[in-house]
């Protein structure tokens, strides 16, 4: 921790400068209504600058259950964006991204997530929006289930493809084809995927999906379905469904999902066949203090990958992506077949602090022989966000410990992040 303090104390001093100078640059004079700008020089004048600044620090313990693997790991960087005005309802974008470790002289005591430095472009798209209907080309994120930029690094996963959306996050019609992604530990658009020990190239994915959400009286009831193609590794439907009752007591909410993964063209991971069906309950115990229990079953398919455990092309060792129950330092879909629970409990201390801790539990079995690896996490964490002085600077904690009946050691990590958004 040493090490980090006087860097952090300089990033926290230069975010906002760098942030307020790019911003400077733009013409301050620019109004325009829904309509957009009329003009070319408009258009790249009165555009805006977005993006994010972080510092992460990273220590492990044991890290996933190899004894004696300590890792200690500072990074910093993050991304720029710039985005033009809208004219005749185009945008363009152009960004960057970056990364850079701070002494790290032994690979083997380094988060591989926060090795490899970075520089390079990073969102660059052409937009046009009418109305509720919106197309992007380019590199961009996206949000689909098990692909989209879940996992929290210094640089975001970005896709380069075509997205398309007809209404808004609750209402919605949704298409998306994808010829190459970004991941974390890179800045270079590959056409593999998060599977490492596959080298074999593909055409990416495409995906359709919809969500509907309807008032049945005081009752409040949403869902979404999709149909993912990933390929030559696996097609994916994917539901979630959940009914709030905000009127009632504590406003509870009960969710409910169906997964079923099963194998496309050459099924380079391995033969896919998964089925997965999860169950969530919440309640608001008092203001600003949540509740939730979340369940997932997954069901044994002894001949397929991980006994049965869904293939997640871009979200392998990334994160636990949709599913219900899912731990922090580790991914449910990665894991095998069998049962998975968590819990978790917020308090929302103040419009800038955020308190919690969760507990899961992965009764999973990656082989039909092997026992269950009766995984269990105690995960605490914060987030403390300024609203005035700052605004935009935010710290936030990770710590917890993962135990395992697989392993004589448990494993411990600790994830810290200074970050600026603008």
């Amino acid at each position: 921790m040493k090490k980090l303090a006087p860097f952090a104390a300089v990033v926290i001093t230069a975010m906002p400068l760098v942030s307020h100078a790019a911003v400077s640059n733009i013409k301050s004079s620019c109004s325009y209504g829904d309509g957009g700008v009329d003009n070319v020089a408009d258009f790249l004048q009165c555009g805006t600058v977005s993006g994010s600044l972080r510092t992460l620090y990273y220590s492990s313990h044991n890290t996933l259950f190899v004894t004696g693997k300590s890792q200690d790991t500072v990074s910093y960087g993050g991304n720029v964006k710039y985005e033009t005005a809208p004219l005749y309802g185009f945008r363009a974008a152009l960004g960057g991204v970056f990364l850079r470790g701070i002494d790290h002289p032994d690979p083997t005591r380094t988060v591989g997530a926060l090795a490899n430095n970075q520089t390079n472009f990073g969102e660059a798209y052409l937009s046009w929006q009418h109305e509720n209907f919106k197309i992007t080309a380019g590199d961009q994120r996206i949000n689909l289930p098990f692909a989209s930029d879940y996992d929290f690094r210094v640089t975001p996963i970005l896709f380069r493809g075509i997205d398309t959306n007809y209404g808004d996050k609750i209402n919605f019609l949704h298409a998306t084809k994808v010829w190459r992604y970004k991941p974390w530990a890179t800045d270079q658009f590959i056409a593999t995927s998060a599977y490492t020990n596959v080298t074999e190239p593909t055409n990416g994915m495409w995906a359709v999906g919809a969500g509907r959400g309807v008032e049945l009286g005081a009752e409040k009831l949403q869902g979404q379905v999709w149909y993912e193609s990933y390929d030559d590794y696996t097609n994916i439907f994917y539901s979630e469904g959940h009914l709030r009752f905000p009127a009632m007591p504590h406003a509870p909410e009960i969710g409910a999902q169906f997964i079923r993964g099963t194998s496309e063209g050459r099924a380079l991971a391995g033969k896919v066949d998964n089925t997965s069906y999860g169950l969530q309950f919440g309640l608001a115990i008092i203001p600003r203090l949540e509740w939730k229990l979340n369940y997932d079953h997954i069901a044994a398919s002894p001949n397929s990958w991980k006994n049965g455990a869904l293939v997640a092309p871009y979200a392998h060792s990334a994160s636990s992506g949709s599913y219900f129950a899912q731990p922090f330092f580790t991914s449910t879909e990665d894991l095998g077949s069998g049962n998975a629970y968590s819990t978790n409990l917020s308090y929302r201390a103040s419009e800038e602090l955020l308190v919690g801790t969760r507990y899961s539990f992965m009764d999973l079995k990656p082989s039909a022989k092997a026992a269950s690896i009766n995984q269990s996490e105690y995960l605490v964490y914060f987030t403390w966000k300024l609203t005035r002085l700052l605004k935009g600077l935010s710290l936030t904690d990770s710590a917890g410990v993962q135990t395992s009946s697989s392993y004589d050691k448990n494993f411990w990590q600790n994830r810290l992040a200074v970050q600026y958004d603008f």
